[in-house]
């Protein structure tokens, strides 16, 4: 058995072999997406790189990925979760570059089964329910809990519902659609939630693929709903207009995007 200094010494030479032929190797050249990923994952890729400029993919010609110069078996690395770099050939002939899906990046572009993400200002782990505390505060000495509900409050709040809900897609940009009004009991959102009524539409391409369901205090005197504690604890109920934000990067003419079971309470 070789004694761990050299088989640490036998390490660092093949590192530095193996650093030193990938130097000494040409760059691998660049692949046509469709030939590395998915058709909608290249879709994905397609629309991020082309936002980055101010296109859509009607201005694309082609996408080709540029791999990094290191290949394994004869095959080039191209799994998820490393930074990739994509060149777009827009259709006036200009050549455009954009690198992603570096670090924890989930977005469509970036994912080997392209799904849309319903996400929700108050859901567990949004930020609604964090504990807000001054630098260097123990958790205990800030963020208390607010007084229960009341039974009145409760039986006078109004939860907002909706089965389904299609939304007309006619512009590239931000959008922000009301989908009704609710009122919470003591001013404390439970739920606001929703669903896609498709989870990968072929007509619609939203940035990050996500939409976020948002409150909005309509009480002269209301809150943001950014935090529970923030927020704090109010006399009777409140109402809230419930709001859905999202940004397209293209769309298909006639394009509509389906929610559904929208629930505030």
């Amino acid at each position: 058995m070789r004694s761990r200094s050299a088989a640490g010494s036998l390490l660092i030479a093949w590192l530095v072999a193996g650093c030193s032929m990938l130097a000494d190797a040409p760059p691998a050249e660049p692949q046509p997406c469709g030939e590395v990923y998915g058709t909608q994952r290249c879709l994905a890729m397609t629309d991020e790189a082309a936002s980055r400029s101010g296109h859509t993919r009607d201005d694309v010609a082609a996408i080709d990925i540029i791999p990094i110069p290191m290949e394994h078996n004869g095959e080039l690395f191209t799994l998820s979760g490393g930074a990739i770099t994509v060149r777009l050939t827009l259709t006036d002939g200009t050549k455009r570059e954009a690198v992603m899906c570096g670090g924890v990046s989930m977005s469509p572009a970036c994912m080997d089964v392209q799904r849309l993400e319903a996400r929700s200002s108050v859901a567990e782990g949004g930020g609604y329910h964090d504990v807000p505390c001054p630098d260097g505060s123990p958790p205990h000495s800030c963020g208390s809990p607010l007084p229960s509900l009341e039974p009145a409050a409760i039986a006078a709040a109004r939860p907002l519902s909706v089965g389904r809900f299609g939304i007309p897609i006619d512009h590239i940009g931000a959008y922000e659609v009301p989908l009704g009004e609710a009122s919470l009991p003591n001013g404390v959102a439970t739920v606001a939630s929703f669903a896609f009524a498709d989870t990968w539409p072929l007509d619609v391409s939203l940035r990050e693929g996500v939409a976020q369901i948002n409150l909005r205090s309509v009480e002269p005197d209301g809150k943001p709903f950014q935090n529970y504690f923030d927020h704090g604890w109010r006399p009777g109920v409140e109402r809230v207009e419930a709001v859905l934000e999202f940004e397209v990067l293209w769309f298909e003419k006639g394009a509509v995007l389906g929610i559904r079971d929208v629930i505030v309470r």
